[in-house]
């Protein structure tokens, strides 16, 4: 009977954590790109926070093309590709504005503004509410990676981690984005 009872319980412990890691994005890459549905459509409008507090509006960051990436601190790929993004962000932030939107609880900003201090990380960090990025990114996993060129549509998507040679090549296609 004891034994009926362990299996049950190492079955269920199994699927949730493929479950946790499908969700988490680790378990699938997608990239969107040409002929998908969110090319050249406009990007959805959200609210965003800065890390101080400041408001700011993803319609204000038109002009420059924008890399954004919705993460968390509990995300193993998110934390992952984190330190590549940080990396390449000094080559690259004269050309691609970088937005990192937490999808952190926004009740907790302590928790984002102490992970980015202690990581060390120097590319700007925002906050959004969760539904309100739900709804207007459809976020079915994270990492997600959205691609938006200068006039505000969207080029990319990506869902799931990426290398470090994998961010160069989305950065590069980013900065000659049309």
């Amino acid at each position: 009977m004891i034994k009926k009872i362990i299996l049950g319980i190492t079955i269920f412990i199994l699927l949730a954590a493929g479950g946790l890691y499908y969700l988490l994005g680790m378990g699938h890459k997608t990239t969107l790109n040409n002929g998908d549905a969110t090319r050249d459509n406009p990007a959805p409008q959200i609210m965003l926070t800065e890390l101080n507090g400041n408001p700011i509006e993803l319609s204000s960051l038109k002009g420059k093309p924008v890399f954004m990436n919705f993460w968390a601190t509990w995300c193993p790929p998110c934390v992952a590709e984190m330190p590549f993004i940080n990396e390449l962000y000094p080559e690259y932030k004269d050309k691609v504005q970088f937005v990192m939107v937490s999808v952190d609880d926004s009740k907790d900003k302590n928790k984002v503004v102490k992970f980015i201090a202690d990581k060390g990380f120097t590319f700007p960090v925002y906050t959004a509410e969760q539904s309100d990025i739900a709804k207007a990114y459809n976020i079915q996993g994270i990492p997600t990676t959205y691609i938006i060129n200068a006039k505000g549509n969207i080029k990319k998507v990506h869902v799931g981690g990426m290398t470090k040679s994998e961010l160069k090549e989305l950065l590069d296609k980013a900065a000659n984005s049309k």
